[in-house]
């Protein structure tokens, strides 16, 4: 595997780091998931009532192909495992906050004392220097409502929406998983470490870009748009159907796609109408087209206007339920959602890393590991005895529990 050989240790929290190790996971790299006695607070975010009738779900899907050590890392004797397992590890990961990594000395000047050519991958809510470096958040606050993109998303004049759990938390995995490969192909070429760090709010701020550029040139469309601004671009826009679907349409090319779009609506006289017939007509007529446009989805069913969409290769999507993606056929043949490796976990499929290298194996996922599962392993690997390990846990530094059924 691309990453075999690889040693990770995940000293994170939630999400947004810890998941750049699930997907170093994923490519074979032997990750070690430091956590408290008590676990991950992840482990936790699911109200008892779902976690009474399902499986872990959260925490399975972030922390697949990981090995747990238990330990209390400000003991002493916590703190001097955690050194030799920064001497072994290759990259360390974390989103812990600046003041927390102080106090732990757990910043990358710390470890690089301890291995000078360590690779340190660190997410921060609001970067390392600034006013708020050391304020709190979470996806839905850095990403999500600090980017505008929680403003920019909603129809004009409507309430705000709240972000879907970790949509921002994995994109930003993603940023850091980036960075971290990166520095590895620096190291192997040079012998050197690296500091790699992202933040939320600067992926939040990526993904809204495109708008923040024209805010930053002065096209500031906040306080101009109002609630109809959705059929200003009737190609480009959200339509009910006749059984109460909604389809997005994403014409961008309509020199290509325009006749098609009318032998789908079966409005081919639309071509030599003058308010229609021309780009610069349509975007005049904007709302008439949007209007008319809409009155005829609305006479059919969503499975019909599928076929007929696909039929013409126009550029669209269902609004699909949750319940359709987990039956999508597309999302297992293109291996979106994928097979897990028989064991003790209840389900047979989860969500797969969004990359693929061709000639390159992916781990099949395994189950997430209860809190301390590999404690025991782990400490051996560094060479301690039995006796040593029982110390360690009978004076509460390190936790040892069963895996999680």
């Amino acid at each position: 595997m691309l990453l075999e050989g690889v040693q990770v240790l995940d000293i994170g929290s939630y999400v947004a780091a810890p998941v750049a190790a699930t997907v170093m996971a994923d490519f074979g790299a032997d990750v070690v998931k430091v956590e408290p006695l008590t676990g991950d607070p992840y482990r936790r975010l699911l109200t008892p009532p779902v976690l009474a009738a399902f499986p872990n779900f959260f925490w399975d899907q972030d922390s697949r192909n990981k090995r747990s050590l238990a330990i209390d890392v400000t003991e002493t004797a916590g703190r001097e495992v955690i050194e030799r397992l920064i001497q072994r590890s290759d990259v360390v990961i974390t989103n812990y906050r600046l003041e927390l990594l102080e106090r732990l000395k757990l910043r990358y000047d710390d470890l690089r004392a301890i291995r000078e050519n360590i690779i340190y991958g660190q997410v921060s809510s609001y970067g390392l220097t600034g006013a708020d470096a050391n304020r709190t958040a979470f996806d839905s606050t850095a990403w999500w409502a600090r980017s505008a993109l929680m403003d920019m998303v909603r129809r004009p004049g409507a309430p705000h929406g709240q972000s879907v759990a970790g949509m921002g938390d994995h994109p930003t995995g993603m940023s850091l998983f980036g960075g971290i490969m990166g520095a590895l192909y620096q190291r192997e070429r040079t012998g050197k470490g690296a500091h790699v760090q992202t933040s939320l709010v600067a992926n939040g701020a990526w993904s809204n870009s495109m708008m923040i550029q024209g805010a930053l040139v002065g096209f500031d469309p906040t306080e101009l748009r109002s609630p109809d601004d959705f059929k200003r671009s009737p190609l480009a826009s959200l339509y009910e159907t006749g059984d109460d679907r909604v389809l997005l349409l994403s014409i961008l090319n309509p020199d290509k796609e325009w006749l098609p779009l009318l032998r789908v609506l079966d409005r081919q006289e639309w071509a030599d109408d003058p308010r229609f017939s021309e780009r610069d007509a349509r975007v005049e007529h904007n709302m008439e087209l949007y209007d008319a446009i809409a009155t005829v989805f609305r006479m059919d069913t969503a499975s019909s206007w599928c076929q007929r969409l696909d039929a013409e290769r126009i550029t669209y999507s269902l609004v699909q339920t949750m319940s359709e993606v987990i039956n999508d056929p597309q999302m297992y043949e293109s291996d979106v959602i994928t097979p897990v490796s028989p064991g003790k976990q209840l389900y047979a499929h989860t969500v797969n890393s969004p990359v693929w290298i061709t000639g390159v194996d992916k781990r099949a996922p395994v189950a997430a590991p209860g809190i301390g599962e590999h404690s025991v392993d782990i400490l051996s690997e560094l060479g301690m005895s039995g006796t040593e390990i029982d110390a360690l846990i009978s004076d509460g530094v390190v936790g040892q529990e069963e895996a999680e059924s």
